[in-house]
C-alpha cells in the first residue's frame, strides 16, 4: 500500500531542489498532526489560536476561525507535537485566501526534537515559496525524523497565519504505542522495521483481534489453532504451539471475528520464522461485514509481500470499515501459518452519540455511552441469526467528585459534567461554565488510578461552542497544576454546535482527567464528560484487568484500601456441564470459590475428551456481565483450555453456543487467570466450551463479575421477566435487601427543621412539612451521618430527594463511606456523588463493597441547607 507513495516521493525528491521541494500528497494520507497539541510565538485575539491549524478545516478565510495567526513581530513561529518521533514524508500547508496571502512566502518548515521557539534550530525540510491566495504548498521532507514540526518566518517582522498544517509520515504511518507496528510487534528482518520510530513508553494501541473469536479453513493438528494467531504471543516458532496452521488445501483462509463494525487503521501479521515462512507470500488481508465465501468478497486492504523469516509485515486499511478480518492465500493449494494477527482501530472506542448512536424499538435510548451501529440487526452472512443488543461502555466519570477553576453564575457547577445528561443547551442545566479567565480549567477525580482508553468531550449547542477549540485533556496523577502538568491526551478540534469528541488516550493512567484551555483567557463550558477505561476495571482480591495489551488478561497491583472486591455472581450457582470425567470432577468444583489449579485436590471441573465439550453457570437471573475470570489447572494440560469460547446470554439452544461470545481465552499456561471483559453484555447464563475440536474442557474456578451495583437497592431486587428455559421450572427473582441504615442512629452538623434521624426513619415521604425529612441550618459544607453500629461492606446507598421544593440543594452531595464519624466522615473514601436532583429524586450511588462503619452525606465546596427524606445503605449479601 505504501509502495506507490514511496514512489512518487522518490521522484519528487530526485526531481526537485532540496530548498523548496513540492510533493504530490495521496488524498488519503494519514495526517499526523490532527488534533496534536499546537503552540505559537503569540495570539492574534481568541479567534486565531494555534490548534486551529490542526483541526482537520483548510478553509483559508481567516474570519471563519479556522486558521491559527499571530502578532505582528520579529520571526513568529508555529509549532506542532506529533507525540513521539516520527519519520516525516511531507508537511502540507494551506495558506489563507481572503487576504494576505503573500506572508507565507519564505517561511520554513522545521522537523526535530526541540520544542515550540526553539524548532528554528531543528534541521530544515524546506522553504514555501507558492504564496498565493489559499495556496497548498507541500513540502517534502523525505523521511526527516522528529517529534515537532514547526513553521516560521525567518529575518524579518511579520504576521505568521497558517490555516492547517498536515503532516504525512513516511510509509505507513506508525501506529498508536510508540512504533511503526502494533503494539507487540518484533525486531525482525522485515521492511516494518523501517517505519519504527522511538516514542515514550508504553501507551499501547489497542489490539481488536486480541482475544476475539476466531476460524480457519482447517487445523493441521492439536496444537494448531486458529486461537493462536489471536494470543498476543509473538513466538514465531510453530513448534512451540503459538502459530494458527491450516493443513495444506486451495486456497485456506484464516477469520477473526472483531465482535462490532470497526474502521480498521491496520493488520500486522507475523509470519513463521523456523521454516516455511515463503508459504505466507501473496496472502491477501481482507476487510468487511460479509462472511460469504469466508470474508472474500470482502475489500482487500492489501498483499503479504515481505515473507522473511519470522517476518512482521504491516497492511494498511486506512479506515476500511468491517466486523471481520480475514487473511486468504488465493489461486493456489497451500498451507497457511499465522503466528500472530493484530488488528488497530482507526478510534479508540465506540462512536460517541453521533450517527452511530441508535434508540432501538422498546427500548429507552442508551445515556452517556455508547450504541454499536449493529445492535440488533440481522448478522451478516447468518440468516435468521441476530447480533444482541451490548449496553453501553463503562464512564467512569459519572458522577464522581469535579470541580473546576471557577463557575459562572449558579447554573454552571463542575457537577453538571458528570450527571449523564449530554443535554448541550446551558440553559437546561446540564453543563459547567466558568467564568471568563486566563487558562481555565475542570477536573474529575475517578477515585483511584485507572488506564483510560478515551475521553468524551460533549460541547455546548445553544451558543459559544469555538471556546472549547484547543482545550487539552490531560490524564495523571498529580493535582499540581489544577492537574495541567500530567501527560496530555489529546486536544479537541472538533467545535462545531453540540460537537461530541473523542480523545482517544489508549490506556494513559491516572486517577485525574483535566480539560484546560491553555494559552488564552476563555470561558470554558461542559455540557458531559465521559471516561472510558482500557480493558476491564478492578477485579477482585485487588486484581486488575487490562495488565495486557487489548485488556484481556490480569496483572496484580497493590489493593488500594479505597478499591472494594468485585461481586462475583457465579459463587455457588448452579453449574452444569457437557460430562464428567469421575465423581470429583463435577462442574460445581468452578464454582465453589477455590482457586486451586490442581486437580487431584478436587477444586477443578473435569469433562471427558469428546467433541466440543461445554460447561455452564446459571446465574439465576439476568445480569449486566463486566467480565469472566478464568482459572486454568496448573498441574498438567493447561493448554487444553486454548480457544476456549466465553459465552453470555439467556438461551439455551444448543448448549448456549448461540449466546454472544464476549472473548476466547488464549493465554493457557499453567494455572493461567484469565480475564474475558464482557463490558456490561446481558444474560442469565455464562457458558465455556471449546469450539471445532475433539478435548476435554478442565476450569478451576470461573468467577463472574457483574456491572454495576450489587445488590440493587430500594428494599428490593426489581424482578425482570423470568427467563423461560424448556424443562426448567421458572424461579422468583425478586430479594429482600438489608437496609442496614434504618433506624441506626443518625447525626448532622447543624438542625434547622427536621432532626437527622429522620432521614432513617423508614418513611421515603419526600414532603418537607410532613415531617420525614432531616434539615440543617444554612452553612458552609453541611454534613449528615449515620453509623451503622458496626463495620459494613456497602453495596449502595440510596437517598431521597425533597420533592416540594428546594431539590437542586442536594446537586453535587458526595457520599462518604469509612471509620471516621461526624464531621470527620468528609474524610472516608468517595462513593460517588448525587447528580440527578431533580423534585423526589431518589439516587442510588454505587459503593461495591467499600467498608467503613459510618455513612456520609456532605455538600462540598459551598454555603448551604441539606435536607435528606431518607438515606438507605444497602450491605453486600449472598444471592440465593
Amino acid at each position: 500500500m505504501a509502495l506507490p507513495w514511496a514512489l512518487l516521493l522518490l521522484g519528487a525528491v530526485l526531481a526537485q531542489d532540496a530548498a523548496a521541494q513540492g510533493c504530490l500528497i495521496p488524498p488519503a494520507a494519514y495526517n499526523a498532526a490532527l488534533g496534536r497539541p499546537a503552540s505559537q510565538s503569540s495570539l492574534f485575539p481568541n479567534l486565531s489560536i494555534a490548534a486551529n491549524a490542526v483541526d482537520g478545516n483548510r478553509d483559508g478565510v481567516w474570519q471563519h476561525g479556522s486558521c491559527a495567526r499571530t502578532l505582528t513581530e520579529r520571526e513568529p513561529w508555529w509549532s506542532v507535537d506529533l507525540g513521539g518521533r516520527r519519520a516525516v514524508a511531507a508537511v502540507a500547508v494551506k495558506n489563507r485566501q481572503d487576504c494576505c496571502w503573500r506572508r507565507l512566502r519564505g517561511a520554513q518548515v522545521h522537523v526535530g526534537d526541540a520544542p515550540g521557539e526553539r524548532g528554528r534550530d531543528n534541521p530544515i525540510c524546506g522553504t514555501i515559496t507558492d504564496a498565493g491566495p489559499g495556496s497548498l504548498s507541500a513540502v517534502c521532507c523525505a523521511g526527516l525524523q522528529g517529534r515537532y514540526v514547526s513553521i516560521l518566518i525567518p529575518g524579518r517582522e511579520d504576521a505568521l497565519v497558517l490555516c492547517e498544517v498536515e503532516v504525512v509520515l513516511q510509509g505507513c504511518r506508525p501506529l498508536p504505542g510508540g512504533e511503526g507496528v502494533p503494539a507487540g510487534g518484533r525486531q525482525d528482518g522485515s521492511r516494518s522495521r523501517q517505519l519504527r520510530a522511538t516514542l515514550p513508553p508504553a501507551i499501547p494501541a489497542p489490539n481488536a483481534a486480541r482475544g476475539r473469536a476466531v476460524a480457519q479453513s482447517s487445523t493441521l493438528d492439536a496444537v494448531s489453532l486458529a486461537a493462536n494467531a489471536v494470543d498476543g504471543s509473538g513466538d514465531a516458532d510453530w513448534e512451540r504451539g503459538s502459530c494458527a496452521h491450516t493443513e495444506k488445501e486451495p486456497e485456506p483462509w484464516w477469520r477473526v471475528d472483531l465482535g462490532r463494525r470497526h474502521a480498521v487503521y491496520a493488520v500486522t501479521v507475523t509470519n513463521r520464522r523456523d521454516c516455511c515462512w515463503e508459504s505466507l507470500l501473496g496472502a491477501q488481508v481482507h476487510v468487511g461485514d460479509s462472511l460469504a465465501d469466508h470474508g472474500k468478497r470482502n475489500p482487500v486492504c492489501g498483499a503479504i509481500l515481505d515473507t522473511g523469516p519470522g517476518s512482521t509485515s504491516t497492511v494498511c486499511c486506512n479506515g476500511l470499515l468491517g466486523r471481520y478480518v480475514s487473511i486468504i492465500i488465493p489461486g493456489r493449494e497451500d498451507f497457511l501459518v499465522l503466528c500472530e494477527v493484530e488488528v488497530t482501530a482507526q478510534s479508540c472506542v465506540p462512536p460517541p452519540g453521533g450517527k452511530d448512536r441508535k434508540t432501538l424499538p422498546g427500548r429507552e435510548p442508551a445515556r452517556a455511552g455508547w450504541l454499536p451501529a449493529s445492535a440488533d440487526l440481522p448478522e451478516p452472512g447468518r440468516a435468521g441469526v441476530t447480533v444482541p443488543w451490548r449496553p453501553p461502555a463503562q464512564n467512569l466519570a459519572l458522577r464522581r467528585p469535579a470541580a473546576q477553576s471557577s463557575t459562572a453564575s449558579g447554573a454552571g457547577s463542575a457537577i453538571n459534567a458528570v450527571d449523564g445528561n449530554r443535554d448541550g443547551n446551558w440553559r437546561h442545566g446540564s453543563c459547567t461554565q466558568t467564568k471568563r479567565e486566563p487558562e481555565p480549567w475542570w477536573t474529575v477525580d475517578l477515585g483511584w488510578r485507572r488506564a483510560v482508553a478515551a475521553v468524551v468531550v460533549r460541547n455546548r449547542l445553544d451558543c459559544c461552542w469555538h471556546r472549547l477549540k484547543g482545550a487539552r485533556v490531560h490524564v495523571g496523577d498529580s493535582l499540581a497544576g489544577h492537574g495541567t502538568d500530567n501527560p496530555i491526551c489529546g486536544t479537541i478540534t472538533d467545535t462545531g454546535p453540540g460537537s461530541t469528541s473523542t480523545v482517544c488516550c489508549r490506556g494513559l493512567r491516572g486517577r485525574y482527567v483535566t480539560i484546560a484551555v491553555p494559552g488564552r483567557e476563555e470561558r470554558l463550558s461542559l455540557c458531559e464528560v465521559e471516561v472510558v477505561e482500557q480493558g476491564c476495571a478492578a477485579l477482585p482480591g485487588g486484581e486488575w484487568a487490562g495488565g495486557a495489551p487489548g485488556g484481556a488478561f490480569w496483572r496484580r497491583v497493590t489493593p488500594s484500601p479505597a478499591v472494594p472486591a468485585a461481586q462475583n455472581v457465579a459463587l455457588g450457582r448452579p453449574a452444569t456441564q457437557s460430562s464428567v470425567l469421575d465423581a470429583g470432577s463435577g462442574a460445581a468444583n468452578a464454582v465453589d470459590g477455590n482457586r486451586d489449579g490442581d486437580w487431584e485436590r478436587g477444586s477443578c471441573t473435569h469433562t471427558t475428551e469428546e467433541p466440543e465439550p461445554w460447561w455452564r453457570v446459571d446465574l439465576g437471573r439476568r445480569h449486566a456481565v463486566y467480565a469472566v475470570v478464568v482459572k486454568n489447572r496448573h498441574d498438567c494440560c493447561w493448554e487444553r483450555l486454548k480457544g476456549a469460547e466465553v459465552h453470555v446470554g439467556n438461551s439455551l439452544v444448543d448448549r448456549g453456543r448461540r449466546n454472544p461470545v464476549c472473548g476466547i481465552i488464549t493465554d493457557a499456561g499453567p494455572g493461567s487467570l484469565s480475564t474475558v471483559c464482557c463490558h456490561g453484555l446481558r444474560g442469565r447464563y455464562v457458558s465455556i466450551l471449546i469450539p471445532g475440536r475433539e478435548d476435554a474442557l478442565v476450569l478451576c474456578e470461573v468467577e463472574v463479575i457483574r456491572q454495576g451495583c450489587a445488590p440493587l437497592p430500594g428494599g428490593e431486587l426489581p424482578a425482570e421477566p423470568p427467563t423461560q428455559t424448556p424443562g426448567t421450572p421458572t424461579h422468583p427473582v425478586v430479594f429482600a435487601a438489608p437496609n442496614v441504615a434504618r433506624e441506626q442512629r443518625a447525626t448532622q452538623s447543624s438542625t434547622g427543621s427536621g432532626v437527622a434521624s429522620k432521614a432513617v426513619d423508614g418513611n421515603r415521604d419526600g414532603v418537607w412539612q410532613h415531617g420525614s425529612c432531616s434539615h440543617t441550618r444554612r452553612e458552609r459544607e453541611p454534613w449528615w451521618s449515620v453509623d451503622l453500629g458496626g463495620r459494613r461492606a456497602v453495596a449502595a446507598v440510596v437517598v431521597k430527594n425533597r420533592q416540594d421544593c428546594c431539590w437542586r440543594r442536594l446537586r453535587g452531595a458526595q457520599v462518604h463511606v469509612g471509620d471516621a464519624p461526624g464531621e470527620r466522615g468528609r474524610d472516608n473514601p468517595i462513593c460517588g456523588t448525587i447528580t440527578d436532583a431533580g423534585p423526589g429524586s431518589l439516587s442510588t450511588v454505587c459503593c461495591a463493597g467499600l467498608q467503613g462503619r459510618y455513612v456520609t452525606v456532605t455538600i462540598p465546596g459551598r454555603e448551604e441547607q441539606l435536607a435528606l427524606c431518607e438515606v438507605e445503605v444497602y450491605g453486600l449479601f449472598p444471592e440465593f
